[in-house]
């Protein structure tokens, strides 16, 4: 599926796949490490996978695949920070992770008042400690680049920087329905399976321990507030479709892992052949346009 756009495996692309393939070794180690689902099983890769090669804007190495990849590091250093004593290490990693990830998508700036709200509701490791060991995390890759364009006397891209990320416009109508086809299909595709996975976790939360539970819920929240911006910033469609398949693949996971009904196996089926679908649109248009 990498090599089938471009018909050719090139630099970036092939640097592209590594990267794919070791966020989907970051998942893993998530489910492995915190089972985020109770059986043994390796769905949670495997959504997050077949998502990510099916859109081919994620192929190359480019925006939004590091940014999911930052992404999907930063949720495996705050589920670390769990009712833990002193938090603060693994509170500063996780928000540095988002705050290098921001460079690709401004959106994970924005992401470290919702992350406070995690660490205080769910994590329960909101100290004062932890609060100042994330404000110097998400601090301290912007740190680095006024160093450096200070090095380079290059202030104006520095300030021009901060002027992008703090720009949000409220899209149109005429913006909103002018999305390319491909763009409106996968993200139907994705927010579909993820609103019924969403909607079979928070009836069947119960069977999960408390503190998977709390995990769940951020990745809940998160698909949430992914959807949301996407809707309202279409034009950071590309990032936030990746930082939404990051953030939804473990809830479709868990629900077609734990599920056993006739309607789940129909469910399914449909699933790949809307994925096969999607995948097929987003690979030819792109080989059409090479």
């Amino acid at each position: 599926m990498w090599w089938l756009p471009q018909k050719a495996f090139d630099v970036r692309c092939l640097m592209g796949l590594v990267l794919c393939l070791l966020t989907t070794y970051i998942v893993m180690e998530t489910n492995a490490r915190w089972h985020i689902i109770r059986i043994r099983t390796r769905m949670m890769a495997c959504v997050w996978l077949i998502l990510a090669a099916s859109l081919s804007f994620m192929h190359p190495l480019g925006e939004p695949i590091v940014a999911a990849a930052f992404m999907s590091l930063s949720y495996l250093l705050l589920f670390h920070s769990y009712q833990r004593r002193r938090p603060q290490l693994d509170v500063f990693h996780a928000f540095l992770m988002l705050g290098i990830g921001s460079f690709c998508a401004p959106v994970m700036l924005a992401m470290a008042i919702p992350f406070f709200l995690y660490l205080g509701i769910f994590l329960r490791t909101l100290t004062g400690k932890a609060f100042w060991a994330g404000v110097l995390g998400i601090i301290v890759p912007y740190w680095c680049y006024a160093v450096w364009c200070f090095v380079t006397e290059d202030w104006q891209g520095f300030l021009s920087r901060l002027t992008d990320m703090a720009q949000f416009e409220m899209p149109s109508l005429e913006q909103m329905t002018s999305m390319p086809f491909v763009w409106q299909v996968s993200a139907g595709v994705v927010a579909l399976l993820s609103i019924i996975s969403l909607l079979h976790y928070l009836s069947t939360n119960y069977d999960d321990k408390i503190r998977v539970r709390m995990y769940l819920y951020i990745y809940v929240s998160q698909t949430l507030l992914m959807m949301a911006y996407l809707v309202l910033q279409p034009v950071h469609y590309q990032t936030t479709m990746a930082l939404l398949v990051c953030s939804a693949s473990p809830l479709i996971a868990h629900y077609f892992s734990l599920s056993r009904s006739l309607l789940t196996s129909i469910l399914f089926l449909l699933s790949l052949l809307l994925v096969a679908g999607m995948a097929t649109l987003n690979l030819w248009l792109t080989s059409f346009t090479f």
